[in-house]
């Protein structure tokens, strides 16, 4: 892994990409918006973010069909789309623990996503939820919540990028894995400073590309090659960037009427 990282951070491709996408953050977490709309920009990045998580995983609904809380009861995606929903709410609950015990606030997500997983629960362990899924997704969650807690020079772009992959690609839990990575990279996001009201949709690159391109992407990240992590932490920063872009519409708009 340090030698991995080491080669990913040193690679041309991710150096133009943090610097890029800093930039487009700033642009987002300074605007004067935020002055008077500081909490509705702060809510809408989190709808936005939970609908194109839903997205990334298959269940691509509008923000607007979202916000107006009509998806039925029988709706095929509902599950989703309400884990997606609990996630986005519950990043700056869980914020403080994760600060003190990544691990601890891993487990808590999951059990946040996995509230409605009938399946899940009715197993004869249900206990299981928020926790790894054997001793080698066990073994992956320490080594990856040790070097969040113990990392202070990685960006937080890049690190965000490989916990998101890490979780998303391995699948610890064994169930709604995807949708936690989303939040943990969020969650990254916020905490180590870069976006630290998180203002920035994170989210909405992974919906832009589409699921089979977002799945490929993880597949090729999973194999472990440096070039694979190095394209796997440019597409996460352009859906950094396309987030901060979203907002900054979304703002511009606020300021208009």
């Amino acid at each position: 892994m340090r030698q991995l990282l080491s080669e990913v951070l040193a690679h041309p491709q991710v150096s133009a990409a943090v610097a890029t996408t800093r930039v487009a953050v700033d642009e987002a977490i300074g605007h004067r918006a935020l002055r008077a709309h500081g909490p509705t920009l702060a809510l809408e990045s989190s709808l936005r973010g939970a609908r194109a998580s839903a997205a990334a995983d298959g269940v691509d609904i509008t923000v607007e069909f979202l916000r107006s809380g009509n998806v039925r009861l029988d709706h095929p995606g509902r599950p989703i789309v309400q884990a997606a929903l609990r996630l986005a709410q519950e990043v700056p609950v869980v914020e403080n623990i994760w600060r003190r015990s990544p691990v601890q606030a891993l487990a808590r997500l999951h059990v946040v996503a996995a509230a409605d997983d009938e399946v899940l629960r009715a197993a004869p362990d249900a206990a299981a939820v928020g926790r790894p899924r054997d001793a080698q997704s066990a073994q992956l969650l320490q080594a990856l919540a040790q070097w969040i807690a113990t990392d202070s020079t990685t960006p937080a772009i890049v690190m965000a990028a490989i916990a998101h992959g890490q979780i998303a690609a391995e699948q610890p839990f064994g169930t709604r894995d995807a949708l936690v990575a989303r939040a943990v990279e969020r969650l990254v996001v916020r905490t180590r400073g870069l976006d630290p009201r998180g203002i920035c949709i994170t989210e909405t690159g992974h919906a832009l590309i589409g699921r089979t391109a977002y799945q490929q992407a993880l597949a090729e990240f999973r194999t472990g090659t440096v070039q694979a992590t190095v394209d796997w932490v440019v597409h996460c920063a352009e859906s950094i960037s396309a987030g901060a872009r979203e907002i900054v519409a979304v703002a511009d708009a606020l300021i208009a009427d």
